[in-house]
């Protein structure tokens, strides 16, 4: 599996252009079923699977630099499953799923695993996942150094009302960084699950920061009410300043230890 770091360009969206991509009949070959014959002879899959992306910024210029790029998930995808071992149909739909929703801006993906004649008398036998069936999870960061405790605690309200707060990280204060004249901070982390995707669910977050007045200027380390960010969404690390802060780095290992020990080990 490639690093779960994702690299992007895209920082906001000018408009909204949701286009749908489709990859039909990927035609593979494993050993598939927990039969011992299975085992010991390749037999063909049919794999199928879609997408959802805002191209807002790809097709403004026809900048490929912006796309979700198919053939990305095509080429992991046959590496992942041609000429290797599986027992059950679901562990390579679950599988194919989980490596696409790995890219933080992808939405309503669906995927579909086809084993032919697999039962006598029937074409073929199907395994389906679908987005609508399953939750995002996103682990988010709070910051918070005006009536810290309060604002805190009024964050945590308000993020368990656009999902369901899992876990929580120990939350500690931390001196400062960046900008020393100011007081300590608050910190501490939630794993959440959530319907949202990440850029709505980012849009979520600041609109609960503007409910807890926050007030933004020019010095971005300024203090505040509350700071709320989204570090990992769908096992994927999206904030780029995860490895300056330390105390980031703990709630990650606290909450999704694997994240990190997968980042290392690539």
């Amino acid at each position: 599996m490639e690093a779960n770091i994702f690299e992007s360009q895209v920082v906001s969206t000018p408009a909204t252009k949701i286009s749908k991509i489709k990859v039909v009949n990927l035609r593979l070959r494993a050993f598939i079923g927990f039969n011992d014959w299975e085992q010991q002879k390749r037999q063909d899959l049919v794999i199928n699977f879609t997408f959802k992306y805002n191209a807002a910024r790809a097709v403004k210029d026809d900048n490929v630099d912006f796309l979700v790029n198919y053939k990305v998930f095509t080429k992991a995808i046959i590496k992942l499953v041609e000429n290797q071992r599986f027992l059950l149909l679901e562990t390579v739909a679950e599988r194919i799923w989980e490596l696409i929703r790995r890219n933080p801006y992808v939405m309503e993906v669906g995927v579909s695993v086809e084993k032919p004649y697999a039962l006598r008398f029937c074409d073929n036998v199907l395994v389906e996942i679908s987005d609508a069936d399953r939750y995002n999870e996103a682990l988010i960061s709070l910051g918070s150094n005006i009536e810290a405790e309060e604002n805190t605690k009024k964050a945590l309200e308000e993020l368990g009302k656009i999902g369901t707060i899992q876990k929580k990280s120990a939350f500690i204060y931390t001196k400062p960084l960046k900008f020393s004249e100011q007081d300590d901070f608050l910190n501490g982390a939630i794993l959440l699950q959530t319907k949202f995707y990440y850029e709505d669910l980012k849009m979520k977050l600041r609109a609960i920061e503007a409910k807890l007045k926050r007030v933004r200027t020019a010095n971005k380390n300024a203090p505040r009410t509350i700071d709320l960010d989204v570090v990992t969404f769908n096992s994927t690390i999206v904030d780029k300043e995860l490895h300056e802060f330390d105390f980031l780095v703990s709630f990650v290992k606290e909450l999704q230890p694997e994240l990190l020990a997968e980042t290392e080990a690539n």
